[in-house]
């Protein structure tokens, strides 16, 4: 994988991490076996990111795939996670699959397969995140660089 493709793994780790640590916890706690906050399951789309406070293209961070104009992400309440790079069309170019955990505000997103097959080894990705309405924050550090993305509720 290239470093833009590494990077644009990070911060979509970062972005799921961040998502599953915001919210309600006092009000909502999680089961044991199961640490993915209700606020944080659904659909979300990429809107923005920013390296070290600088707005940066989220498909070179990303690391998106030849036609492809969007992202989104699927947080499952089994812990699971879907990455889907988006063409014009709203076809998916590119899947990624994995699973995520959270602890307090910081959330550890494991992708283990994309659509070359097995990712060996697995890559794993960790960082803080806030959530406030329908808009999520994921904030990570990636060799030496402040990483944040952003990422809105989304809506078929």
């Amino acid at each position: 994988m290239n470093k833009v493709k590494a990077i644009l793994l990070l911060v979509f780790i970062c972005m799921l991490l961040l998502t599953a640590g915001c919210g309600k916890d006092d009000d909502n706690p999680a089961a044991p076996e199961n640490n993915v906050p209700a606020e944080l399951v659904g659909m979300w789309l990429y809107e923005s990111a920013t390296l070290n406070g600088v707005p940066f293209g989220l498909g070179l961070l990303l690391g998106w795939e030849p036609g492809t104009v969007a992202a989104r992400f699927t947080v499952g309440s089994d812990r699971s996670f879907l990455y889907e790079e988006l063409d014009a069309d709203s076809a998916v170019v590119w899947t990624e699959w994995g699973t995520f955990t959270v602890d307090g505000n910081t959330a550890t997103i494991t992708r283990t397969e994309n659509d070359a097959g097995p990712m060996n080894p697995p890559e794993i990705m960790s960082g803080t995140w806030t959530l406030s309405g329908d808009t999520l924050v994921l904030t990570t550090s990636y060799e030496g660089l402040t990483v944040v993305l952003t990422a809105v509720r989304y809506q078929l």
